[in-house]
């Protein structure tokens, strides 16, 4: 499956508050510096097939080549991750891939017998989150060249970083 996926990018946490998440991060793990959009635009959010108005932020860092994120959903909307937040409480919520081909990725997943529960995209990069029978959750991301090139720039200023400023907030 990684030659279709490629290697793990990412691993998604539900979280109740970015800003103190991030901070718990930092203190237990010493993983930073923390990027944290309160609010985050959507081009579209969908939840099983229907349009939702999910409002939410993230917050992102990397360990390795490993990026962190956090995800906070502000409102009430149908989504995964208010679903996982009643059942689980915070944590890990799923592990995301960064396929080169995007649709034949999904697609693959799907032929696979797994269900896309929720799709969207942010700034025009479109992701799926697909789960199976056991409840594992993989999301999907459409990220350009571009994305990668500053994901690579991104991983290689962390390993610099010398702990100062480990939460910002935009």
């Amino acid at each position: 499956m990684e030659n279709d996926l490629g290697p793990v990018g990412q691993l998604g946490y539900v979280v109740n508050d970015l800003e103190t998440a991030a901070w718990d991060w930092f203190q237990r793990t010493g993983i930073g510096p923390w990027t944290v959009i309160s609010h985050v635009t959507l081009d579209y959010f969908n939840y099983r097939g229907e349009a939702s108005n999910v409002e939410m932020g993230i917050a992102m860092a990397f360990s390795g080549p490993m990026q962190i994120e956090l995800i906070q959903q502000h409102n009430d909307a149908p989504s995964m991750y208010r679903d996982f937040l009643e059942v689980s409480g915070e944590g890990l919520q799923h592990v995301c891939f960064y396929p080169k081909n995007y649709d034949e990725a999904l697609q693959s997943l799907l032929n696979q017998g797994m269900e896309s529960i929720q799709d969207g995209a942010i700034r025009g990069m479109r992701f799926a989150y697909l789960s199976e029978a056991s409840g594992q959750v993989l999301e999907v991301g459409d990220i350009p060249d571009s994305v990668r090139e500053n994901r690579e720039r991104n991983i290689a200023a962390t390993r610099k970083w010398n702990g100062t400023d480990p939460v910002r907030v935009h």
